[in-house]
């Protein structure tokens, strides 16, 4: 190809990206579902047993951890590191439901 002909294409394909670029495709549904999920659902709050409390959104309990998977990296949390009727109650106060599968009720 001459240096005219690789200018052209060149100058075609820019053409391309700006035009893709002005149109980015929509994230897949599942991204899409968890982002609104995040949005419209409050956070749990966890309270610890030295009073400190952190908000999650996505967590799970298995057997005495709770796994809160936060976007950067998964954390481990003893059930042992929780008061787990402040966080009953604190959630409870905010119309969130928390409990610890398997605890008596109130724990």
């Amino acid at each position: 190809m001459n240096e005219q002909s690789l200018d052209e294409q060149r100058m075609r394909q820019q053409g391309d990206q700006d035009l893709y670029a002005g149109s980015a495709p929509a994230p897949p549904r599942e991204h899409r579902e968890h982002v609104e999920l995040n949005e419209a659902a409050p956070a749990t709050v966890l309270v610890f047993r030295d009073e400190h409390k952190q908000e999650v959104h996505n967590y799970a309990i298995v057997g005495q951890t709770l796994f809160n998977f936060n976007p950067q990296h998964t954390q481990k949390i003893p059930l042992s590191d929780l008061d787990i009727p402040a966080t009953t109650k604190e959630n409870d106060d905010r119309g969130v439901d928390f409990h610890v599968p398997g605890a008596p009720a109130g724990q």
